[in-house]
């Protein structure tokens, strides 16, 4: 078999990364270059195809777009000869295609818009294949697979979601909302929340965010009382979810914590232009609260809501809110 990296020498060595993960199976000069830093480009997107975005292929390390190395150790050798595979040339040969998809850190919409010209079983076989070899590639995998393959796909990835293991809510969750229909999805991420203890149910709701439904607004409402740490993480879902002014004012009456929640929602269903503190995913999302309500009424609601609720963070909510609103009323 080939070097994993050069694909010229012959496999001499392999070097492991992380307890678990499959070994770099490597000649003897493409170690050396791994070990410090100094990949010329087309090696660097070798292996970070079947390997990932691990430690020795850090961004910190090298330029995920070009494959360049930043801090080499030693000196970088014809790095011209070894190019980075060219985006044009590649990209009719759906092998080729894939392993580019994977080496993305954020795969691009124009990658995904040519994987999906391709027939979805056959991306399907090639990605199942590449997880086979190497389990490590798995978070990449399981995204284009939603993005790409969609509900052809259920199947493989319920079978994936069975084998998951400890802590890989999150890199299933697109997954699940894309190949799955929304009711089966909606009960295996809100099963597995729910299942476990109140920490990790509030630092891992945001595995809702792509359901994008008011059924989890519904949700919300059944587990408020676990809710202890009210972070902007509840907002943000709640924002994504088909919010509403009939849905906040419901929540200010209620009060905490789904007032506070209703708050954040509001703040993110309300923001033009540059949205601070604000995920690239909801930045594109771009919310909007679905029964349009007039400015004024906000206003006023809000400023009644703080004759009961006046510490700083909600002071400082509506606040934002009523400079949005009036804002966007201009």
């Amino acid at each position: 078999m080939k070097c994993e990296s050069c694909n010229i020498g012959e496999i001499e060595v392999e070097e492991y990364v992380d307890e678990g993960q499959n070994p770099f199976r490597l000649c003897i000069s493409c170690q050396d270059r791994l070990i410090n830093r100094a990949l010329r480009p087309s090696e660097f997107f070798n292996l970070t195809a079947i390997h990932g975005h691990n430690y020795y292929l850090h961004d910190d390390f090298y330029y995920y777009d070009t494959g360049e190395a930043t801090q080499p150790e030693i000196e970088l050798i014809d790095a011209e000869i070894f190019p980075f595979p060219d985006f044009e040339q590649i990209k009719n040969d759906l092998n080729s295609l894939i392993d580019f998809s994977f080496v993305q850190y954020f795969t691009k919409d124009f990658v995904i818009n040519e994987l999906q010209k391709f027939d979805k079983l056959e991306v399907l076989k090639r990605i199942k294949e590449k997880v086979s070899y190497n389990r490590a590639i798995n978070y990449k995998a399981y995204e284009i697979t939603g993005k790409v393959v969609g509900k052809l796909a259920a199947e493989w990835i319920k079978s994936e979601w069975s084998n998951r293991q400890e802590n890989e809510l999150q890199i299933f969750a697109e997954p699940l909302a894309k190949c799955l229909d929304f009711e089966e999805a909606f009960e295996i991420l809100t099963k597995e929340l729910e299942s476990r203890d109140d920490k990790f149910l509030s630092e891992n709701v945001s595995a809702l965010l792509y359901l994008q439904n008011d059924k989890t607004l519904d949700w919300i409402e059944k587990v408020y009382e676990r809710i202890k740490n009210i972070s902007s993480n509840w907002g943000q879902l709640a924002a994504s979810s088909n919010f509403s002014w009939d849905r906040a004012n419901k929540w200010l009456t209620i009060g905490r914590p789904l007032s506070l929640i209703a708050l954040d929602s509001l703040i993110y269903c309300t923001t033009i232009g540059e949205r601070l503190n604000q995920s690239i995913w909801l930045q594109e999302l771009n919310p909007r609260l679905v029964d349009n309500p007039r400015p004024e009424s906000i206003a006023n609601r809000l400023k009644d809501y703080l004759t009961v609720d006046s510490v700083p963070r909600t002071k400082n909510a509506v606040k934002v809110i009523i400079e949005n609103i009036f804002e966007i009323k201009k």
